[in-house]
């Protein structure tokens, strides 16, 4: 089953790789991937981790690039963590639109987490979800038959995958 995905003139991310005015926010990079500072930031030193090969979605990445892309986001959390001293570290990747990702491009936030921030914990969507209360209220720990139902499923699907 293919994702939705964000329907743009072309890749920011391509570009930004192919094109010298779009590479001064590439902090660190490689053979397989690049780090650039997110233009949005939301936090001080928010970045995105990208493959260089363009490649719409997370599940669409070959074993190769995503080990690369693995340790590009472990390497931009260090120097983050060195660089920022902040409370933690938020790593979060969205596919396709239903999960707010604007670029057709895989891609990984890394975000320092400041004291102060008006994030909540998590995407700034659930944020914004908290303040109109409309953000469930679940303890994560509470069995359910629902989410029992839920693992039954995920671990079949797993094992026919």
């Amino acid at each position: 089953m293919a994702l939705e995905l964000p329907v743009v003139p072309s890749c920011y991310f391509c570009d930004a790789l192919a094109e010298p005015e779009g590479q001064w926010q590439i902090w660190a990079e490689d053979d397989r991937t690049a780090t650039l500072l997110n233009g949005r930031q939301y936090e001080v030193g928010q970045s995105i981790v990208i493959p260089r090969r363009h490649c719409p979605t997370l599940p669409d990445l070959d074993r190769e690039d995503l080990t690369a892309l693995m340790q590009a986001v472990q390497h931009a959390s260090r120097v983050v963590l060195s660089a920022f001293d902040p409370d933690g570290i938020l790593i979060y990747q969205n596919n396709g639109v239903g999960s707010g990702q604007e670029v057709p491009h895989v891609h990984v936030h890394v975000v320092p987490r400041q004291p102060g921030s008006d994030w909540g914990f998590g995407p700034p969507h659930l944020a914004e979800l908290d303040r109109r209360g409309t953000l469930p209220k679940f303890r994560h720990d509470a069995r359910t038959r629902e989410k029992a139902a839920t693992v039954d499923l995920l671990r079949q699907t797993s094992r026919s995958a």
